[in-house]
Formats: C-alpha cells, sequence, structure tokens
C-alpha cells in the first residue's frame, strides 16, 4: 500500500506500545490532517507518540490539508471532533484507507465509502506480513492499556488469523 491517512488514536496506541513504526513498515507513507499534528504533537508533547510523529515528519509522514468546508459540514452533521473530521476529508479526497478507532468516526467514514482500519486491524496486517510473532500478545496488550475491544470481536480476529 502506497498511502493512508490517521486519525490520532492508532498513532497514541501504537507509540504507548512501541510498535510506531509498523505504521511505515505496513503502509509505507502516513497522511495526517493539521488537527490530528496538533493534537499529538503540540498538545501531547508528553506522550510518546509525540516524538514518533516528530521524528518521522518529512520522511514518512506528511500533513495533508483538508477541505476546509467539507470539514464544517461533516462536524455538524455527525459531531465529530476536528481531527476525525479532517482525516475522513482528506481520506476520501485522496482515495486511501483511514486509520481510525473512534464509534461515531469509523460509523461516518464507512457510511462515505471509505475503507477503516482499526487499531487491532493494524496488527492482523502485521500478523500476515511476518512482523509481530502474536496477534494475541498484542490484541492482550492494547486491551490492557485501556483499548475497548469486545469478546466477540477479540476471538472473531484471532479465529480469522488461527490463533483461536
Amino acid at each position: 500500500m502506497s498511502a493512508v491517512v490517521s486519525d490520532s488514536t492508532p498513532l497514541n496506541y501504537l507509540a504507548l506500545l512501541s510498535d510506531f513504526d509498523l505504521l511505515r513498515r505496513i503502509y509505507g507513507n502516513l497522511l495526517i490532517p493539521p488537527a490530528v499534528y496538533r493534537e499529538v504533537v503540540e498538545s501531547g508533547a508528553e506522550y510518546p507518540v509525540s516524538a514518533e510523529v516528530a521524528k518521522a515528519m518529512s520522511t514518512w509522514i506528511s500533513v495533508a490539508e483538508p477541505d476546509v468546508e467539507a470539514v464544517s459540514g461533516l462536524q455538524r452533521e455527525f459531531r465529530l471532533h476536528p481531527g476525525e473530521s479532517e482525516a475522513i476529508i482528506v481520506a476520501e479526497s485522496m482515495g486511501v484507507p483511514l486509520l481510525m478507532d473512534e464509534r461515531r468516526g469509523v460509523h461516518c467514514a464507512r457510511s462515505r465509502g471509505l475503507t477503516v482500519i482499526r487499531t487491532p486491524l493494524i496488527y492482523a496486517d502485521a500478523r500476515i506480513l511476518g512482523l509481530i510473532p502474536s496477534l494475541r500478545a498484542k490484541l492482550d496488550q492494547l486491551r490492557a492499556v485501556g483499548f475497548h475491544l469486545s469478546e466477540q470481536h477479540y476471538e472473531m480476529i484471532l479465529r480469522e488469523l488461527g490463533e483461536l
């Protein structure tokens, strides 16, 4: 894959679990809208994600500007945060998949025909590519740091990859 757009949550979780470079290794180039940059780099200076994103800027991460009117309309209609709205509009305009976890944003993006990849599926892609030895271990770590993954989805993902 040549590029994906990301909201902040997948970036935060992968940095928290010291797996940030999986994004580059799986997807190549990462695009983030300005609101996501502000959230993870400027406002998140004390978190691991801030340093990871800052280090990768202009090498494999770049900021992509969204259509401001489209973002405003999306925020009004779906009551989304700026980063979610901007990420959806950028992914839509570029025709690339979107990394996003928040339920309302995921629903909105899918209703607009976008391919949405949630953080557990980033780990599934990493497992398929042989970049991690165990999907179960990563899903367990995600859950341990507060990622909500229902037992049904947890088992379904593990079953699909032959770990259950």
